[in-house]
């Protein structure tokens, strides 16, 4: 009868146990992630990667946002382009790629001397010139290819950006609000194409998206998910959403833009 006792007393206090570390978890990947707020004419700017560059030809995202916020004036503007990652941002027309002070320590030598010129403004300087008081980050797609080894540079890079961010008052007054979202999963076309079929890239992308969430709760920033809602998409459809395993279809980006709104800005219903 003791035993029993024991064993049920064990029981509970193992249920309790993790019941107390699923708690300490949740607010560990949570802190300061609360959904952002707008407000009436807010001025959102994108910056990032090619998952964001080419929402430019499909206007699902910013069709969201009007249709939710129809007397709310948003001023939205898409500054992301493929390849861009928090501080290494090239343009032809600049003398250096760096988005911020530092950001050239992050990367090898093969960055370090593109060889281009001209006056073209840096990235702070066009976010400053749009008066930015949200922006949405897209970065980790392009990093997740250099694996584990390549995963603590990564944080750390990000983890630069982020601080660098937050101290800037681009729209004169207020440390923007900052929201990082994670690279999509891969979806597995390798029946039809010649591709890969994503389980190696999948790995590595979760592993990013996971140190992500992690850099973003340290620094008490949003950081959505969308790698995690994604795969299940590319495991539950009957429709391609990608046009190579890795670049969303228009299709892919339809369903996209009300998750991504979800996860910037929380649920809405469209009032126009």
């Amino acid at each position: 009868m003791e035993t029993g006792v024991h064993k049920k007393r064990n029981g509970v206090l193992v249920f309790l146990g993790v019941c107390i570390l699923s708690v300490i978890a949740f607010f560990i990947f949570n802190a300061g992630t609360a959904k952002l707020t707008l407000k009436k004419g807010a001025h959102i700017i994108l910056i990032g990667n090619n998952l964001g560059s080419r929402m430019m030809n499909f206007g699902y995202f910013e069709t969201e946002l009007q249709l939710r916020y129809p007397d709310s004036l948003l001023y939205i503007r898409n500054m992301c382009d493929g390849g861009n990652t928090p501080g290494f941002r090239p343009h032809s027309g600049r003398p250096t790629p760096w988005a911020f002070p530092g950001a050239e320590k992050f990367q090898t030598e093969l960055a370090k001397s593109p060889g281009t010129e001209g006056f073209f403004e840096y990235p702070d300087q066009w976010i400053t010139k749009h008066k930015a008081d949200v922006i949405i980050a897209f970065f980790g797609f392009d990093e997740s290819f250099q694996g584990k080894a390549g995963l603590e540079n990564y944080k750390a890079e990000l983890d630069a950006f982020i601080k660098h961010t937050l101290k800037q008052r681009y729209n004169g007054v207020s440390a923007p609000q900052l929201a990082i979202v994670s690279p999509i999963a891969f979806e597995d076309l390798s029946k039809k194409f010649d591709l890969p079929n994503g389980k190696v890239e999948n790995e590595n992308l979760a592993l990013y998206t996971e140190a992500m969430q992690k850099i973003a709760a340290k620094n008490k920033v949003h950081f959505i998910n969308v790698y995690a809602p994604t795969k299940d998409w590319f495991a539950d459809t009957t429709t391609d959403l990608t046009i190579d395993g890795s670049q969303l279809t228009e299709s892919g980006y339809a369903r996209f833009a009300p998750l991504l709104a979800d996860g910037v800005f929380g649920k809405a219903t469209a009032k126009a």
